[in-house]
């Protein structure tokens, strides 16, 4: 059982792995054709030149098609542009009540529940007051599903609108996006004046884990801004990415990484390597060059999002017990950058 359920990631431990690579990209992206301030050719050239390798274009209820922009900047191996969309569901009072989902890969728009509303440059639907968010979180996931579409999860402390019952029922495989890159997002979580607490998104990834979920942690830009302008306030890219440990740079390759989790998530800590073995979960932190490098905390947290072990320095291993749940790697290092390693599971969950 063991062995089964820490299979994610194996090959990493295999001959086969030394044809992997490492390949950077961004899964939430919005251009001019939604509420971004940059064309989508502006857009691309921004992450071609910023040594991405990927980028999905994610405009709300908007669908780029990549062709044209893969004609311009793709190159084998080494870029490609790929579709999706941004699926903006409000509740009843979109003051108070977001429940965004990412929707990759596909190829056709799909809409939210509800009365559907365009205003300005976003558009949207508004679910009736009756209907519970977490239930427009399921429709909308089994939509990108049926697409053959990947669904991930946004900014679950946007407007302080979602709640860790609301994503109860999203199904396994699903990405949450435990960080993103606006300032006034929430990542962090808080309490209010009047007692109410809501868990940082990365709480957000424990709690649902801890409950048999098999959920993938996702940083991204959220990127609106791309002029000379953009700064920390705005909604600018370089935020937060993904590294996805692929075979190769096609869709089907990344989409089956993202599907097994093949995949860290990051603010600007680079790991050399994560693998495991059957006993074992092994980080390597990749250092800059310099003559005063960053100094790094890595964290493994299980279940209840209990701290397991905590290391300092570049290189840690924990040996799984195989009473965790799950184990997964937290990294800060001393400039406050991080880095999220993908779960592995020891009670036999697979997506």
């Amino acid at each position: 059982m063991l062995a089964t359920a820490i299979a994610l990631m194996a090959a990493s431990t295999s001959p086969a792995a030394q044809t992997l690579g490492w390949y950077r990209g961004n899964t939430h992206t919005h251009t001019i054709n939604s509420d971004g301030d940059a064309a989508p050719d502006t857009v691309v050239r921004w992450y071609r030149e910023h040594d991405y390798h990927f980028v999905f274009i994610t405009d709300h209820e908007y669908v780029t098609d990549p062709a044209p922009l893969n004609a311009l900047f793709g190159a084998e191996g080494r870029f490609l542009v790929l579709p999706g969309q941004e699926i903006t569901q409000w509740g009843a009072d979109p003051l108070r009540s977001a429940a965004h989902v990412n929707s990759l890969f596909t190829t056709k728009l799909i809409w939210p529940v509800g009365e559907r509303k365009c205003i300005g440059r976003g558009c949207g639907a508004h679910a009736e007051a009756s209907v519970p968010l977490g239930d427009t979180f399921k429709a909308n996931i089994a939509a990108i599903r049926a697409a053959n579409g990947i669904a991930q999860v946004n900014h679950p402390n946007y407007r302080w609108s979602v709640r860790p019952e609301d994503l109860y029922d999203i199904p396994n495989g699903t990405l949450l996006e435990i960080w993103n890159g606006i300032s006034d997002i929430h990542n962090l979580g808080g309490t209010d004046d009047h007692g109410d607490a809501r868990p940082s998104a990365e709480g957000f990834w424990d709690i649902l884990l801890s409950r048999g979920k098999v959920i993938w942690g996702v940083g991204s830009d959220d990127s609106h801004n791309y002029g000379p302008a953009t700064g920390p306030d705005q909604a600018s890219p370089g935020q937060a990415w993904i590294m996805v440990r692929a075979p190769e740079l096609n869709a089907k390759a990344i989409a089956d990484s993202l599907r097994k989790g093949d995949f860290y998530a990051s603010t600007g800590v680079a790991l050399r390597d994560v693998s495991q073995s059957e006993r074992q979960l092994a980080i390597e932190i990749q250092q800059p060059r310099g003559p005063y490098p960053p100094r790094y905390v890595i964290r493994f947290i299980g279940t209840g999002a209990r701290v397991l072990s905590e290391v300092t320095g570049t290189k840690a291993v924990y040996r799984l017990k195989g009473d965790e749940g799950y184990v997964r790697a937290s990294i800060v290092d001393s400039d406050g950058r991080r880095a999220w390693t993908q779960p592995v599971f020891t009670d036999g969950r697979s997506p």
